[in-house]
């Protein structure tokens, strides 16, 4: 059974292996080792593979794995559904799915506030103390789920494209949707490749798009050019670009992971990478060369995903 969740010992809360990810490379995870089963009265260890790789592809997706002995009434070693539950997604879905059975992923256009935050009272605990009392922390922490009903959503391309290849990997990329805005569009349309499609042939809302890119320095931070351009209706290229600014990656919380993939990109002989990136392109012409450009506006680092080798 594929282990959805875990139970965090440093955040003293249940999540994802994609919110895990995040964690760490913002600063609030050290441990990859720091988590236990989420089943019923067990405390069998966790890892989270894969939490220190920067780099993703087909190999290195971040993913939870067991390895401690589990406790008897856990669902996970009586292979029964853990009875975590997701919030509806839509107003036509009333009833709440189980974590295992759910095919609906919800993509949040801004990370709350509180993503990053840690309980203040726990902050100056070490992490042995709370191995003492995870029992506890963990029963109270379960029930509150259970209640609220609610876990994971998607904040970021990279975990869109993270649960895309986990998806894939384990055969269920077919059954599987991302709700965004109320819309539920299948995992496989969401991502579209940049291949010289016309303009008005794309969808009228926003999509991930990816490609190979160019990518180098800039007066005020980063230019991402696509190898393969957009076309208008006559069939004639349209630069396909966009920016990434210094004053946005400064704000990032996961500074760390971008700026870590950037630096090894551009230092390259060609500084080439593969690229996600949500939204829509939009047309304009310059002023300066009078040339017109296919651009994609980056208002959220979130929206972005920049590899040094392809994920699939």
């Amino acid at each position: 059974m594929p282990l959805d969740i875990a139970y965090s010992i440093e955040v003293e809360d249940f999540i994802d292996p994609d919110k895990a990810y995040d964690l760490y490379w913002s600063g609030v995870i050290k441990d990859n080792h720091a988590f236990v089963c989420p089943g019923t009265d067990c405390l069998a260890q966790v890892t989270c593979a894969n939490l220190y790789v920067e780099s993703q592809n087909m190999k290195v997706v971040p993913h939870f794995r067991i390895y401690g002995k589990h406790g008897r009434d856990c669902e996970i070693f009586n292979k029964k559904t853990v009875s975590f539950i997701q919030e509806p997604l839509s107003t036509q879905q009333k009833e709440r799915k189980p974590v295992s059975s759910a095919t609906v992923d919800k993509f949040i256009l801004a990370r709350p506030d509180s993503y990053y935050d840690l309980d203040s009272k726990n902050k100056g605990i070490n992490l042995a103390e709370k191995q003492k009392r995870v029992r506890a922390k963990k029963v109270i922490r379960s029930a509150e789920l259970k209640k609220t009903g609610f876990i994971g959503n998607i904040y970021s391309v990279r975990m869109i494209v993270s649960r895309y290849i986990r998806y894939s990997k384990d055969g269920s990329i077919a059954h599987r949707f991302i709700n965004i805005k109320g819309k539920d569009v299948s995992f496989k349309s969401f991502l579209k490749l940049i291949n010289k499609q016309k303009i008005a042939d794309l969808p009228d809302y926003a999509l991930v798009y990816h490609g190979w890119a160019y990518i180098d320095k800039y007066e005020l931070g980063y230019r991402v050019k696509f190898l393969n351009s957009l076309k208008n209706d006559n069939g004639e290229d349209f630069i396909t670009s966009f920016f990434i600014y210094d004053d946005l990656i400064d704000k990032y919380e996961i500074k760390n992971l971008v700026i870590s993939r950037i630096k090894k990109i551009v230092v390259l002989p060609r500084p080439k990478a593969y690229v996600f990136i949500y939204g829509k392109p939009q047309v304009f012409k310059s002023k300066k060369n009078e040339k017109y450009y296919a651009n994609f506006k980056v208002n959220n680092l979130d929206y972005i995903d920049v590899n040094v080798l392809p994920p699939f």
